[in-house]
């Protein structure tokens, strides 16, 4: 006899995205958010600001400051909240990163590719959300 995971206590349920999948998609996002993170860090310690951050002697409005690291959280909360859309949402919050990373090209073009690489993993978690939909 297998044994079988009990998920029940991460707040999962069976409808829309199966529990597994949950997880790996919430976890997923997190390293999304980990990435943005780590590319706002590279352009400030390299000195060349991404658009959305701006120098640090004239920072960009704080709303933009918040704007790549809306795009986890809006997924995050589509995968809890909306399993049957969250792959949707999550295709359209990683055409929002890749629109901010498309904004860094002629700025910093080397925060612009790992902004790009998030962008793009995050596309591909949006598409393997849909995998683990159940047909019920």
């Amino acid at each position: 006899m297998r044994h079988q995971a009990n998920w029940s206590g991460l707040g999962c349920t069976v409808q829309g995205v199966k529990s597994p999948w949950k997880l790996v998609g919430i976890s997923s996002w997190l390293l999304v958010t980990a990435g943005i993170t780590c590319a706002a860090i590279a352009s400030r310690s390299v000195g060349k600001s991404t658009w959305w951050l701006g120098p640090e002697s004239n920072p960009t409005f704080p709303l933009l400051w918040v704007l790549p690291f809306l795009m986890p959280v809006v997924s995050i909360v589509a995968i809890i909240r909306l399993p049957r859309i969250a792959g949707y949402v999550g295709i359209g919050c990683s055409l929002v990163l890749a629109g901010v990373a498309i904004g860094d090209i002629s700025g910093t073009p080397g925060i612009a590719i790992i902004e790009g690489i998030v962008a793009v993993s995050a596309l591909f978690i949006s598409i393997a959300t849909f995998a683990g939909r159940s047909n019920g």
